[in-house]
């Protein structure tokens, strides 16, 4: 029998030498395809299950040290999600499941979409990103409709994150709603209804119904399928908003968005690290003092301190022209008289009374 031998991912007879083959390894009259041609064509395929996807983004990858601070949101995402998807046995051994939904709410521009972004690229899995100008149409019916397609999309490429930003924009309460039955109301119903599990159409589920009992029962007897059950459920459901207070308390209850996380603005300790990474990439000058900036940018938000580094680094354009070579002391402290805080304390005081409200009673004190 012939012997075989693998050659940089190709497979020849063994001891047999190909007639024409070049001294590189090449032949051109039989090209051979190798594992990197592979990874080449990974950048230019498309599954066919991802195209026209609602809101399926193809997201920037973002490391969790790029997010100065937050060390205990980072954490508390990382139990809530990543966790789940990476350690499934451990999971099933301590009974525990994860969670259908995380709600983030806080004040703007202290990283709400960053995190989720660096959840997603953590995870390695599919990301899907809803808005409201995503999903309302002026048709009757469609909104819902384009809802349950994003659900079902996503159960089709699990592991996924739907991630609903500013989900106060597309849901709204029932509470506080006009009389009648409006575009906010019904969608908010669908979302529901997707929580709960009742969107799963038959057509989804794999085999017949005798099937599916007869697995369900095996699930509480063989540990590796039961793991194998809790990682294909992983739809996970994320959504962040700035205004909690109206959201409707249905949604809010456990089984639907279990964990309601809030992200407070920096603290002093957090304003060093984000203005340490800001200024990573920039030629700061050995007069610079971070510590400093950072005790005196009280009431900044994330988005405000890197505001602030791009506007101390045109100042030193403008003031020391184009062949400017760092960012010096004077031109930070410049920048402070021209940019302003977004915060203010009766915002926060406001994000802090949140606390004391029933529909909040789980919410993760960070």
């Amino acid at each position: 029998m012939a012997e075989f031998i693998n050659n940089q991912g190709k497979w020849k007879r063994k001891g047999k030498k190909e007639e024409g083959t070049e001294a590189s390894g090449e032949n051109q009259d039989n090209p051979m395809i190798y594992e990197t041609d592979f990874l080449e064509a990974f950048k230019k395929i498309q599954p066919s299950s991802f195209r026209s996807v609602i809101g399926l983004m193809d997201i920037k990858p973002v490391g969790w040290e790029q997010i100065g601070g937050l060390e205990d949101v980072k954490l508390k995402l990382k139990q809530s999600i990543e966790w789940p998807l990476k350690f499934p046995r451990e999971f099933v051994r301590m009974g525990l499941t994860q969670p259908k939904g995380v709600l983030l709410y806080g004040p703007p521009g202290c990283a709400k979409t960053t995190l989720v972004r660096a959840l997603a690229t953590s995870c390695h899995c599919s990301f899907v990103s809803v808005s409201g100008a995503d999903l309302f149409s002026p048709f009757v019916g469609d909104s819902e409709k384009l809802l349950s397609q994003v659900f079902q999309q996503a159960r089709a490429n699990t592991p996924a994150i739907v991630f609903l930003d500013e989900i106060d924009s597309i849901v709204g309460s029932r509470s506080v709603s006009k009389a009648g039955c409006n575009v906010q109301e019904r969608v908010l119903s669908v979302l529901l209804n997707e929580l709960d599990g009742v969107g799963l159409k038959t057509i989804e589920r794999r085999g017949s119904k005798s099937d599916q009992q007869g697995k369900y029962k095996e699930l509480k007897k063989n540990e590796e399928l039961e793991c194998q059950e809790v990682f294909n459920q992983n739809v996970m459901i994320v959504a962040a908003t700035n205004r909690p207070d109206v959201l409707d308390d249905a949604l809010l209850r456990p089984g639907r968005l279990d964990k309601i996380i809030y992200i407070p603005p920096p603290d002093e300790k957090g304003r060093l690290s984000i203005l340490k990474v800001c200024t990573k990439n920039m030629p700061v000058g050995p007069n610079v003092s971070l510590e400093n900036l950072a005790a005196e940018t009280c009431f900044f938000s994330g988005a405000d301190l890197g505001n602030l580094c791009k506007e101390a680094a045109l100042l030193a354009l403008q003031e020391d022209g184009l062949e400017a070579t760092a960012v010096k002391q004077e031109h930070f402290l410049k920048s402070l008289k021209t940019v302003k805080p977004s915060l203010s304390h009766k915002d926060l005081t406001l994000y802090k009374n949140l606390f004391q409200k029933q529909g909040f009673s789980n919410v993760e004190d960070v």
